[in-house]
C-alpha cells in the first residue's frame, strides 16, 4: 500500500512538476510572511514554563517597571577623569529620549539634605544627636569619636552586613576627606573657599555623591530605558547608540575605559550575535554540505537540487513554527543548521536511486516512480522515528526542550515532505530544459567505499576480538562519562570577551555588587519595607533598592522626630568661637590621635571578620602594620600640625570660621522632622519603584558575588526564599532552569528511546531485529559523553540538549545497516559496509557538516552544541560499522 502511493506520486510529479513547483512556491511565500512573526528570544526565562510562578511574576516585572531593565556604563580611570567624563556623557545620553528615560550617576543630594537624619534609623539617629551639640571644631572632633565609639567599637555586628560595611566605607571616605580640607586650610594656608567647604561638608554628612567604588577609580552610570528588555528592536537600537555616544567622547578622554553591561546591552549582544550566528552557521552548512555532495557524485547541478529542495523545506518549516510559537529560544535559534544536516539525508537516497534507474530506462515518469516507491519506506521509517522521538520531547515541562521538540520535529517532517514533493519535481524539470537545449544528462559515477568493505570483512572476521576490544573501550568511556562535570556558569555560554560579559565580573571586584539582581513586586510600602529590611540582614546581599527608603514609616517618624527637634535646639545655641586656643589645640591633637585609634581598632576588626573594603579604607587613614612603606596618615596630620603650631593654630581657627554656618544651615534642613509623604517623593524615585498604576512597589536585591559560582547561586537563591517566596529574577529562575532541565531531560531521553524501540519493533517485527539497530545507539551515546569528559570538554545548560537529540539521530546508520544485513544474509558483512555503510558514511559527514557548523559561532553556548553533536554523530557512526558486523560474524560462528 505504502509503496504504491509513493510510486503513484512519482508519476504525478513527473507528469504535472509545474503545477507543483507553483504551488510549494505559493506555500513558500506565505510560510514566509507567517515566519516574519517568528521573533529571537535568548532569555533564560523563556526556557521554562509558562505556569511557572517566578516566570510569571519576573515577565510582569519587566512589563510594568521599566526600571526593570537597565544599562550600566561602567567608566574606570582616574577620580578626577571618570566624575569629568560621567558629567560629560551623562546629559548626551539622556538626549536620546526616544530610548532613555534618565541617567543615573549621583545620589539625589537635594532630597536627602532635605530629609536626611529623618530617613536615618533610630538607633543611629540617637547615637548622631550629641554630634550636633557643638559645631566647633574641637567638640566636633571629641564628639565624631564618641559616636565612632558607639558605633563600631567592640561591636562585632557594626560590619555584619554588606550593608552596614557600605555604610562604613563612606563614613571613613567622608572622615578622610574632611582632614584633608582641615589639613589643606591648616598647613597649606588655603582660605576662603565656600565650594571646598560645601563640598567638604556634603561627604562628611551625606558622602560621595557619585556611583563610585571605593578606591575611587570606578564610576558606574545607571541608564533606565523608555522600553522593557523584551522589546528586541529598541534594545540593540538603544545600546548601539548609547556606545556611538561612548566612542565619540572617549578621544577626549585619555586613559579612561567605559563599556556597557547591564540587562540591556546582555540582551543586545546575545541577539545580535545570535542572529550573526544563524547566518554563518547555515551558510556553512550549505557550503559544507554541498560541497561534500559534489565530491561524492562528482557532479555540481544535482547536489544544487538537493539543496534548494532543503532551502524549500527550511522556509516551510520556518512558517510552521511560526503557528505554534512566536518566538526562537536559546535552544531553537539554530534550528537552521541543524536542519541542514538532518534533512538532507532524505535527498541522498532519492537522488542516487533515481539517477540509477534512469540510466536503465528511457522513460523518466517510470524511473522516478520506481526511486520513490524503493527509496521512500526507508526515508519514512527514518523521517518518521527521528521526528517522533523528536516530538517525544513535548511532553517536557521545560518550554526549551518541548519547543526543541516541536521545532526540529516540524523541520523532520516538512524536510521529508519537500524530498517527496518538491525534490522529484525539480529533477524532473531540470531534466526537461536539459532535453530543450539538446543537452544530455550526465551519468553519475557510481563511487564505491571499499574501504568500509574491508574494515567491515575484517571486524566480521574477528567477532570476539572486535567486540572484547570494544566493551572494554566502552566501559573506559562509561567510567569517563560518569565522571563527567556540568558547567553551571552560564556566562561560559555568552560570546568571549564581549563587555556586556567582562564588565559583570569588573562591577563584582570593586563594587561588592552583581547586577544579577532578583526582584518583587509588592502592593504596600510596608510590605516593601519588610522584605527590604529583611534582605538586608543576608550575607550574600549586597545592596537593597526600596521605595521604604525614602518614606519612613508613621511608627519611624514619631520615633526619629524627638531626636531631630532635640538637634534643632541644640543648633539654635550652637556659636562659634572667635578664636582657637593653645589649650583647644592640645585637645584637638589628642582626639585626632584617639581617632586613629579608633580606626586602627575597626580595621582589626574588618580584617578578622573579612570586610576587606572597611580594611583596605583603614589603612589608608592609619597605614598597614605589615607593610613598612605605608605611612599613618592621621599620626603623620598630628605630627606635622604640632610642628607648625602656630600656623596650624590659625588655619584650623579660618577652617571653623568657614564651616560653622554652612555646617549649621546644613544640619538644620537635614533635621527637618516633617513627615514625607509619597507625593513628595521626587519623579525620578516614585518612577523607579512604583509601577505606572501605582498599585505596586519593587523591591530590588542586589547579591555580593557571581550566581554563576552554583554553590553560592544555590545560597543566594535559598536565602531569598526564606526573605519572600515570590522574590524572581535571573538567578532563582536559572537555579529552576537547573532543576527542570535534569528532570525533563531524564524523562523526555527515556520516553524518547522508549518511542524509536517500538517503531523500530513495529518496522522489523521482531525484538531482537529491533534491540541489534538500538545497539549501536546506546553505546554511541556512551561513546559521545565519555569522549566529552576525555577531551576536558563539559556539559552545558545548551550542549545538554544534545543528549535527547542524538536519540532521534543516531538511530539511523543502525536502522539502515541492519535492514541491509536482513536482505544480504549475516555473510555479507564486506557487501553490506561497502554500500550502505557509504550512505550512512555520507549521510554521518553531512550532519557533521550541518552540527559543525556551529562550532564557529561566537555564542559560546552553540560551540558547545556543536562539538557535542559532532562527537555524538562519530561515536554512533562508529558503534554502527565496528559492533554489528562484529555480531554479524558471531552470528555465524566465525571464531576470532
Amino acid at each position: 500500500m505504502r509503496e504504491r502511493l509513493l510510486a503513484s506520486w512519482g508519476k504525478i510529479s513527473a507528469r504535472h512538476p509545474y503545477w507543483i513547483l507553483l504551488a510549494v512556491f505559493v506555500l513558500s511565500l506565505l510560510s514566509i510572511y507567517n515566519a516574519k512573526h517568528l521573533r529571537l528570544s535568548m532569555r533564560w526565562s523563556d526556557l521554562l514554563p509558562t505556569t511557572d510562578p517566578k516566570v510569571q511574576e519576573y515577565d510582569r516585572i519587566i512589563k510594568e517597571y521599566k526600571s526593570a531593565s537597565n544599562s550600566i556604563l561602567v567608566v574606570q580611570g582616574d577620580e578626577k577623569d571618570i566624575k569629568r567624563f560621567a558629567e560629560t556623557i551623562a546629559p548626551r545620553i539622556a538626549r536620546l529620549t526616544k530610548y532613555v528615560e534618565r541617567v543615573d550617576y549621583k545620589i539625589d543630594s537635594d532630597f536627602l539634605k532635605r530629609h536626611g537624619l529623618l530617613l536615618t534609623k533610630t538607633k543611629d539617629l540617637k547615637n548622631n544627636v550629641d554630634l550636633f551639640k557643638d559645631l566647633n571644631l574641637v567638640p566636633l572632633l571629641t564628639a565624631i569619636n564618641d559616636n565612632f565609639e558607639k558605633t563600631y567599637t567592640g561591636d562585632e555586628k557594626s560590619l555584619s552586613t554588606k550593608k552596614k560595611e557600605q555604610d562604613a566605607v563612606r563614613y571613613l571616605n567622608g572622615l578622610h576627606f574632611w582632614l584633608q580640607t582641615l589639613e589643606r586650610y591648616a598647613l597649606n594656608g588655603h582660605r576662603n573657599d565656600p565650594q571646598l567647604i560645601q563640598k567638604t561638608l556634603d561627604r562628611f554628612l551625606i558622602g560621595d555623591p557619585y556611583f563610585i567604588s571605593q578606591d575611587k577609580n570606578l564610576l558606574i552610570l545607571i541608564i533606565e530605558p523608555t522600553f522593557s528588555v523584551v522589546d528586541l528592536n529598541p534594545v540593540v537600537a538603544s545600546t548601539d547608540s548609547i556606545q556611538r555616544i561612548i566612542d565619540r567622547a572617549l578621544p577626549q578622554f585619555p586613559g579612561i575605559k567605559a563599556g556597557l553591561t547591564g540587562t540591556v546591552p546582555l540582551s543586545r549582544d546575545e541577539t545580535v550575535y545570535s542572529m550573526r550566528d544563524m547566518n554563518t552557521t547555515s551558510i556553512l552548512a550549505f557550503t559544507l554540505i554541498l560541497l561534500i555532495f559534489i565530491l561524492t557524485f562528482r557532479m555540481v547541478a544535482t547536489p544544487f537540487l538537493a539543496m534548494i529542495n532543503l532551502v524549500f523545506a527550511i522556509m516551510i518549516a520556518s512558517g510552521a513554527i511560526a503557528v505554534f510559537i512566536d518566538h526562537l529560544n536559546i535552544m531553537t535559534s539554530m534550528f537552521a543548521a541543524v536542519l541542514m544536516g538532518l534533512g538532507i539525508d532524505f535527498s541522498i537516497h532519492v537522488l542516487a536511486l533515481y539517477y540509477e534507474l534512469r540510466a536503465k530506462t528511457s522513460s523518466s515518469e517510470e524511473a522516478m516512480a520506481e526511486s520513490l516507491r524503493r527509496s521512500g519506506p526507508g526515508i519514512l521509517t527514518g523521517g518518521l522515528t527521528t521526528a517522533v522521538a523528536f516530538f517525544t520531547l513535548m511532553v517536557s515541562q521545560t518550554r526549551g526542550i518541548k519547543e526543541l521538540g516541536l521545532v526540529l520535529g516540524v523541520g523532520i517532517v516538512t524536510a521529508m515532505v519537500t524530498t517527496f514533493i518538491l525534490l522529484p519535481t525539480l529533477m524532473i524539470i531540470r531534466e526537461r530544459l536539459l532535453q530543450k537545449l539538446g543537452k544530455k544528462e550526465a551519468k553519475i559515477p557510481h563511487v564505491e567505499f571499499e574501504f568500509l568493505g574491508k574494515v567491515g570483512n575484517a571486524l566480521a572476521g574477528r567477532p570476539r576480538t572486535t567486540l572484547a576490544l570494544g566493551t572494554l573501550f566502552t566501559l573506559f568511556l562509561l567510567y569517563q562519562a560518569y565522571r563527567i562535570e556540568f558547567d553551571y556558569n552560564y556566562l561560559n555560554m555568552e560570546p568571549k570577551g564581549i563587555p556586556s560579559v567582562t564588565l559583570q565580573d569588573t562591577l563584582i571586584k570593586y563594587m561588592d555588587m552583581s547586577p544579577d539582581m532578583v526582584m518583587v513586586s509588592v502592593n504596600s510600602v510596608e510590605k516593601a519595607r519588610a522584605i527590604a529590611e529583611k534582605a538586608r540582614e543576608v550575607s550574600t546581599v549586597s545592596m537593597v533598592e526600596s521605595i521604604s527608603d525614602f518614606l519612613p514609616s508613621p511608627r519611624q517618624i514619631r520615633e526619629r522626630q524627638p531626636y531631630l527637634n532635640t538637634i534643632r535646639d541644640r543648633l539654635k545655641r550652637n556659636k562659634p568661637r572667635a578664636r582657637f586656643s593653645q589649650s583647644e589645640f592640645r585637645e584637638f591633637i589628642d582626639q585626632l590621635n584617639r581617632l586613629e585609634a579608633n580606626i586602627y581598632e575597626l580595621g582589626q576588626m574588618a580584617f578578622t571578620g573579612g570586610q576587606d573594603k572597611v580594611d583596605a579604607k583603614c589603612k589608608q587613614l592609619v597605614g598597614d602594620p605589615d607593610d613598612s612603606t605605608s605611612t599613618d596618615y592621621i599620626l603623620e596630620l598630628a605630627k606635622r600640625l604640632e610642628q607648625n603650631e602656630p600656623q596650624a593654630r590659625a588655619g584650623l581657627q579660618q577652617f571653623q570660621k568657614e564651616y560653622f554656618v554652612p555646617l549649621k544651615e546644613m544640619v538644620w534642613d537635614l533635621a527637618n522632622p516633617q513627615p514625607i509623604r509619597l507625593a513628595d517623593l521626587p519623579h525620578n524615585i516614585r518612577r523607579r519603584f512604583i509601577n505606572d498604576r501605582g498599585d505596586q512597589f519593587l523591591v530590588t536585591i542586589y547579591p555580593t558575588d557571581k550566581v554563576w559560582d552554583f554553590e553560592f547561586l544555590q545560597r543566594f537563591s535559598e536565602q531569598m526564599k526564606r526573605v519572600d517566596e515570590h522574590i524572581t529574577g535571573m538567578p532563582p529562575i536559572f537555579l529552576s532552569l537547573v532543576h527542570y532541565t535534569a528532570r525533563d531531560g531524564v524523562i523526555a531521553t527515556g520516553l524518547a528511546i522508549l518511542m524509536v524501540f517500538i517503531l523500530l519493533l513495529a518496522d522489523f517485527k521482531k525484538i531482537r531485529w529491533a534491540l541489534m539497530a538500538m545497539i549501536p545507539l546506546v553505546l554511541g551515546s556512551v561513546w559521545m559523553l565519555g569522549l566529552l569528559k576525555t577531551l576536558g570538554l563539559k556539559l552545558t545548560f545548551v550542549n545538554v540538549e544534545a543528549i535527547p537529540m542524538i536519540v532521534g539521530i543516531g538511530i539511523d546508520d543502525g536502522v539502515h545497516l541492519v535492514h541491509r544485513y536482513r536482505i544480504e544474509g549475516w555473510k555479507k558483512s564486506r557487501l553490506v559496509l561497502q554500500s550502505t555503510g557509504r550512505a550512512i558514511l555520507l549521510t554521518t559527514l553531512t550532519t557533521i557538516a550541518g552540527f559543525g557548523s556551529l562550532m564557529i559561532a561566537q555564542y559560546r553556548g552553540f560551540i558547545s552544541l556543536g562539538a557535542l553533536l559532532v562527537l555524538g554523530l562519530a561515536a554512533c557512526f562508529l558503534t554502527t560499522v565496528i559492533f554489528l558486523p562484529a555480531l554479524a560474524g558471531l552470528k555465524n560462528g566465525v571464531d576470532g
